[in-house]
This record gives C-alpha cells, structure tokens and sequence, in this order.
C-alpha cells in the first residue's frame, strides 16, 4: 500500500500501542486459514488494550490514591478521553488510510526535491517514534526499580497492583508490577505521543506537498502565462482542496480529542500540586509532575506548530497570484480571455486551507495564548477551591 513514507514509519509503531493497521496490499486469492488467525490476533490485541484502558477508568474511580476529590474526577476524566480517543482511530482506520493514499498520489512534480524533503520528513519521524518507544519504556524501568529497592515506602502502590507482591517479594510480584507499569505507560505515554505524532505529520506532508506544487505553478504562470498553466493551477487548487477535507473528515475529531487530552492533563498536574497528593514521596510527585507535564507539553506545541504550517499556504497562494496578476494586468494579448484566467486564479488563491479541531477551533498559534488562558482561570478556580477544602 502506497502511503508516504514517514507516515507508513508512524503507522508501523501502532501496534505497540494496541492500534493495527493494515499496510499490506490486498490481493484477489482466496483467504486462507492462517489469515483468519492472524486477523483474529490482530483484533484480539485491539481489544485487549480497549479492556485494559477500560480497567484503568475503573481503577481511577475505586482505587486510586488521591488527595481530593476534584483529583479523582479530573484523573477519570483523562482515562475517559484515552478511551474515546482510541475508539476514534479505531473507527477512522479505513477512512484514514484512504486519504493516506491519496495524499501520496499527490505527489510534487520535481522528483528530486520531493525525495530531500521525504528524507528529511523520515528522519523526524523516526526520531519522534523513537522519543515515543523509549519515554515509556525509560520511565516503567525506572519506576520499578525506585519501588522495589524500597518496598516497605511503597507497600501501598504494590498492593494496588497486586495484593501478593504486597506481602512477598518475587520474581513473579516484580514481572507483574513491570508488566503492568509497561501497559499504563503504553497507555498514558506511547499512545497518545504516537497519535499526536501522526496527526502532526499528516499536517506536515498535506502542507510540504502542496508547497512543492505551488512552487511550481508560480514559476510556470510567471514564466509562460497560458491557458495550460491556469488549467493545471486550478486542477492542483481543486485536489488539494479535496485532500484536505479528506484530513479533516478522517482526524478532525481525534485533533479535537487531543486537545482535549491536552486540556485535562494539565488541569490534572493543577489539582495534584495543589491537593497533598504524595506528600509524603515529594521525590516521587515531582518525578510524577515534571514528566507529564514536559510530554504534554512537547506534544501540544508539536501538533500545534505542525497544524498552522498550513497559515503559509495562504499566505504563498494570495502573493502568488498578486505577482501573477501585477506581470499580466497590462498584457493585452488574448483580450478579455487573460483577464478571465487572472480573476479564476485570485478566486481560487483565496480559498482558506485550515486545518481545524472537529470544526470547533483552528489549529493555528492562536491556540497558545487561548489554551493558555483559559488553563490560567481554570487552574486558579481549580486551586482556591482545593485550598479551601
């Protein structure tokens, strides 16, 4: 299946977080026994991960260790999000695949160029799949190994997990205790790091490919202004157009549950600094804070910086057509045929490319100071009325 290529890097990681999708061609043979196992598994993995962040939401509501109320709902609450958003992708893959496969068709006219930028494209993706694989993994090691040098100081978070380890410590208590600290970091860290990673770059190719071919027509109109160019720029306006609410039907809605995520991590961090939560294991809570707040963080600014490239698409299509405009305005070769060809390409350099969360906000640099505001009231209303109880 031809998809681009750093996507196809992103979509391959899935699987680690519970996500599969089907990157292989599909081909006209009878299915045999040994693909009905393996979709099977597939699903089977698939739903495993939609129990466990179940499990987790049930965990948050009866057995978490929380200072406050107001902690407990806003940690129910970001299990509930992981939960919809995992569902989301779940039920957008075929969708999402197809506009994958469009967007690769969609390819820019210079090769040479377009094989650099896919390079580069590929590099950061691997570096931010990677970021994503070893954070979890780094901090389940880590963790473990903090609780079971001193199982006296942390009794009460084994005996959360498992009631044995508790009283015993083994090999078997230690393999549970890693192999469920791995799953929730797969939960809380690589999955929602892998999402916002993909929307990110599914943003980044739709606005690089487009670039490429914008470029292009810009040097054909300036150069050898005809009807063939004005054509061929209208049909690129048209496809793009068409790709992008393509993006838009397919992950819209996960931006906007990422966002939300976003949202609810951060106001989480509030109640815990503000409540007595770990107040006896400051070393821990700190450890706790500083990683979830710098993984949210890193994610928000990279999903956000990534969405609003598409602002210079604008910005490239209305001077593109200025310029065009400004060579071509006095030209009285074709009569009124030009004029006509020059008032369907400022008509088409105008259409707005925004990527948007479910239609409710732009992903634009607007959202930092707007996100940041409405974190500001809500953490100090959050705050006075902990404080006071």
């Amino acid at each position: 299946m031809e998809i681009p290529s750093e996507l196809e890097l992103i979509l391959k990681c899935f699987p680690l977080a519970g996500v599969i999708f089907s990157l292989t061609k599909p081909e006209n043979k009878k299915t045999t026994m040994s693909d009905k196992l393996i979709s099977i598994a597939k699903f089977s993995v698939e739903i495993i991960f939609l129990l466990y962040t179940a499990y987790t939401i049930y965990l948050a509501i009866y057995f978490g260790v929380y200072a406050s109320k107001t902690l407990r709902v806003t940690s129910v609450a970001i299990n509930a999000v992981l939960l919809l958003l995992r569902l989301s992708i779940l039920t957008q893959k075929s969708r999402t695949l197809k506009t994958l496969l469009k967007l690769r068709a969609f390819e820019a006219p210079d090769f040479g160029n377009r094989k650099r930028v896919e390079s580069n494209l590929w590099k950061s993706a691997l570096f931010a799949c990677g970021l994503c694989l070893f954070t979890p993994v780094s901090i389940a090691v880590c963790s473990t190994a903090m609780i079971f040098s001193d199982v006296d100081k942390y009794r009460f978070i084994l005996n959360l997990i498992n009631k044995d380890s508790a009283t015993s410590l083994n090999i078997v208590s230690i393999l549970i205790f890693f192999g469920h600290q791995v799953m929730y970091m797969i939960h809380f860290f690589m999955f929602p790091g892998l999402m916002m990673t993909f929307l990110s770059f599914v943003y980044l190719t739709f606005v690089k490919t487009f670039l490429r071919h914008l470029e292009a027509i810009r040097f054909e109109l300036l150069h050898k202004f005809s009807r063939e160019a004005i054509s061929k720029a209208l049909m690129v306006f048209t496809v793009a157009r068409k790709i992008r609410s393509d993006i838009e039907k397919s992950v819209s809605f996960i931006t906007f549950v990422a966002y939300v995520l976003t949202f609810g991590n951060i106001l989480h961090l509030v109640c815990a600094c503000a409540s007595d939560y770990l107040s006896d294991e400051e070393s821990m809570r700190d450890a706790y804070s500083i990683s979830i707040f710098s993984w949210t963080v890193v994610w928000f600014i990279v999903l956000t910086m990534c969405g609003s490239q598409v602002a210079g698409i604008e910005v490239f299509s209305k001077n593109m057509g200025q310029e065009v405009i400004s060579m071509n305005f006095e030209s009285k070769t074709e009569g009124n045929k030009k004029l006509i060809y020059l008032t369907l390409l400022n008509s088409c350099s105008g259409y707005k490319m925004r990527f948007t969360g479910w239609g409710m906000f732009e992903v634009d640099k607007k959202l930092f100071l707007t996100i940041s505001g409405v974190l500001v009231t809500y953490g100090v209303l959050f705050t006075s009325e902990l404080r006071n109880t």
